[in-house]
């Protein structure tokens, strides 16, 4: 009680401090100016943190947050782990440096559920992205899709033919075969096969696979032999990246964790993959977000459910298996998954075109750095410009609120900016400087929180009964 009438009091005295400040500070009367952060953050609220100490409320949240600033500005330190500390909700992370599960053991000291998805070793995580595809060929051509975008930037003959053969290996497996191998690495190995024996994947088909796949295999199967290695070549290399990956490839085959879980308590999902090698990896972690969207999107939640919170740290490298981003974000407040997407460049997001701003506006509070060049100009407009008597002159002249070269030299201070509110300019606390955060982040694990570690390995079909054609 006595920690929330200090917070109360000290947030009620920055609140006079600020305007004291503006009345000694500007003698001019005033078309532009800064707004009170008392009026959008506070630290008793438990959504997005904005300045290390306060956060948004859950319902701002909703409306989704952008922080954008070069390497090495502190967005981490500043944004990601004070609201992994504090939030009440479950959480999915993208974590490229791994540094992000340094919150493991004081997650689970408070009881989350903390489960870590490592693409490089097996840490006891699996998630079969096919599994949300049953019956729903629109979402197996959205990961074939996927997977040949990562592989192909061009829409030439090829590249959408073997989208088409991919798509057609995935219902076949996800149709005729038994779960345990209605995975991708068993649909590249069925591609692999078929480009050197045709024949044995014909008989296959001929025997398992349902009338609509079978029309699709003769159609595929109907092109010159030349021009169907192209294809199954194309297809191979859309999926190289996992069949030639044991790791990738265990990893991949089941499926061990419940999305549903994370509404009903409060768990935290971390995704880890070498930063330096974030392009080999980008299309797993892109298919491990997009299982997590068609199960948001699948049912509006109920009051009781939580919210889960999406950390999308370094966006940029989810960019090219997220095309829909766009939709994702338009939507995600009334389906309860706040978004949070961290850029070192708004430019970043020029994949996406004409819906780049649309991405943008769904953001409701977007925080800015110093040191950006050509957002700095930008802002000085966005900012806008107040009028002032000038003491010496007495005259009226006016000036911007801030100039760019004064918002590229901001120091422990960003600007933030809500949707059709006056802006904020606000000072910084990064979790290293506060002395309760960096006791939590110094946490080890204890015996009785160490899990053991699940194991499996795929299993992949057994194709001998085909190899030799059956006699009578």
């Amino acid at each position: 009680m006595i920690k929330i009438l200090i917070d109360t009091f000290s947030e009620m005295l920055s609140g006079v401090l600020n305007s004291l400040e503006g009345l000694f500070d500007k003698d001019h009367s005033v078309t532009a100016e800064f707004g009170n952060p008392n009026n959008l953050i506070s630290k008793r609220n438990k959504g997005w943190c904005v300045d290390g100490k306060r956060f948004l409320d859950i319902q701002t949240s909703r409306q989704n947050f952008c922080v954008v600033a070069g390497s090495g500005k502190g967005k981490t330190q500043v944004h990601i782990f004070p609201t992994l500390l504090n939030s009440d909700s479950s959480m999915v992370v993208n974590d490229n440096s791994s540094e992000l599960s340094t919150a493991i053991p004081q997650l689970q000291s408070k009881g989350v559920k903390t489960l870590v998805m490592n693409l490089t070793k097996n840490s006891g995580v699996y998630l079969n992205p096919l599994d949300s595809c049953r019956g729903d060929i629109s979402a197996m051509r959205k990961i074939a899709k996927t997977l040949m975008g990562n592989a192909s930037k061009q829409a030439d003959f090829f590249s959408l033919s073997g989208e088409d053969c991919l798509t057609l290996f995935i219902q076949f497996v996800l149709e005729s075969l038994p779960r345990i191998h209605a995975n991708l690495g068993n649909v590249y190995f069925l591609i692999l096969e078929y480009q050197g024996s045709p024949k044995v994947i014909e008989r296959l088909m001929a025997e398992k696979a349902s009338e609509s796949v079978w029309q699709k295999f003769k159609a595929l199967s109907g092109n010159s032999e030349r021009t169907l290695k192209s294809i199954t070549a194309t297809s191979l290399s859309a999926l190289s990246w996992l069949g030639d990956n044991p790791t990738l490839a265990d990893i991949t085959s089941i499926t061990n964790i419940s999305f549903e879980d994370f509404r009903e308590s409060q768990h935290c999902l971390f995704i880890q993959s070498p930063a330096s090698d974030a392009k080999f990896y980008a299309p797993m972690v892109s298919l491990v977000f997009q299982s997590f969207y068609r199960f948001a999107f699948s049912k509006l939640p109920s009051e009781n459910d939580l919210d889960i919170m999406m950390i999308l740290d370094e966006f940029s490298s989810l960019i090219d298996g997220l095309p829909d981003y766009s939709q994702t974000i338009s939507n995600s407040r009334k389906f309860k998954i706040p978004q949070c997407i961290i850029l070192q460049d708004e430019s970043l997001l020029s994949p996406y075109k004409e819906l780049k701003d649309n991405i943008l506006q769904n953001c409701f509070v977007k925080c800015y750095y110093g040191g950006q060049d050509k957002k700095a100009f930008e802002l000085e407009r966005i900012l806008g410009s107040y009028q002032y008597i000038d003491k010496d002159s007495k005259q009226k002249k006016k000036r911007p609120l801030m100039h760019a070269s004064e918002i590229r030299e901001l120091d422990n201070q960003i600007l933030v900016l809500p949707n059709g509110q006056k802006p904020l300019k606000v000072r910084v606390t990064p979790a290293y400087k506060q002395r309760r955060l960096r006791k939590q982040l110094a946490m080890e694990l204890q015996d009785h929180q160490i899990n053991d570690v699940a194991k499996y390995t795929i299993q992949y079909i057994d194709l001998k009964p085909y190899r030799k054609e059956n006699k009578n």
